[in-house]
């Protein structure tokens, strides 16, 4: 057809084709960004063992058992060393398995309520507390409320949104990055194979990765400057810590593929210079 042979219309054509591949190649990286990070079993689980989210998750269960021991009258020494990292460690990572098995996620406090009530039990024999003043009721109560308070610290908050997000869209984004990635192909190999002379299709390879890496890069420093997760004050130290670490693990990964990109765009400038040089 006469209209392929009109350059102006052909480098148009290629500069559209090699602005959807680049963005393609751009999606894919925030598309893995996520897959690896955020929609990664592992992912939270390896962040959580290598952060002190533990340890400062054990210190602010204490302090607010603490402070419904005092209103029980109860001496501030009795949580000292009661909460065990052990079973909080488990807790936390029964939560997790239930996000990403799709169940709703929930605590079980029955290994809590079982190690506070022998706890209660030392302390009364202790003490030399009259058991018969103490009412079965006011223990089931004071019982109730401590381990709701040490549910409310294991979950982790803004989870139930992310859940619903990853059951909505995990199958969805595996089939979008396996979409995306064939589109690119198919991109690449429409200007190796349409383009007589090689070096031109290289040059229009080159300007999608390039694009791609230099977006993905932008992403990755604009959101790490943002430091928008220094403005969530509503989060507890531990919770800080910990989206922080997810927040940081994520920007990496999308700064790692940026360079990729980049050093492939790279190859493909001196390659592209390359065969240019002997064809002229």
């Amino acid at each position: 057809m006469k209209i392929f042979e009109n350059k102006t219309f052909v480098t148009i054509m290629s500069l559209i084709l090699s602005f959807v591949m680049g963005f393609g190649l751009f999606a894919c990286s925030v598309f893995f960004s996520v897959k690896f990070t955020f929609f990664s079993p592992s992912f939270l689980t390896e962040t959580l063992n290598n952060t002190h989210y533990y340890e400062d998750l054990c210190d602010e269960i204490t302090d607010n058992l603490m402070d419904i021991g005092d209103a029980s009258g109860l001496d501030k020494s009795f949580f000292e060393g009661f909460v065990d990292e052990v079973m909080v460690r488990k807790d936390v990572q029964a939560y997790i398995d239930d996000f990403y098995s799709g169940n709703k996620p929930k605590v079980n406090t029955s290994d809590f309520q079982k190690a506070l009530r022998s706890e209660i039990e030392k302390y009364i024999n202790k003490s030399g507390i009259d058991s018969s003043t103490l009412s079965e009721d006011s223990i089931n109560y004071f019982v109730k409320k401590a381990s709701d308070i040490y549910a409310s610290n294991i979950e982790i908050a803004y989870f139930s949104q992310l859940q619903s997000f990853y059951n909505k869209y995990n199958s969805r984004l595996n089939i979008s990055i396996a979409v995306t990635l064939i589109v690119v192909l198919a991109i690449a190999l429409i200007f190796i194979f349409t383009n007589e002379w090689k070096h031109i299709a290289l040059r229009y390879i080159y300007y999608a990765t390039a694009s791609a890496g230099l977006l993905s890069l932008v992403l990755a420093l604009t959101a790490y400057f943002s430091g928008f997760i220094s403005k969530l004050t509503v989060l507890t130290r531990s919770l800080k810590v910990m989206y922080t670490a997810c927040f940081n693990s994520a920007l990496t990964v999308t700064f790692v593929i940026s360079v990729l990109l980049l050093s492939v765009s790279a190859f493909l400038w001196i390659m592209h210079n390359r065969m240019r040089k002997k064809v002229v």
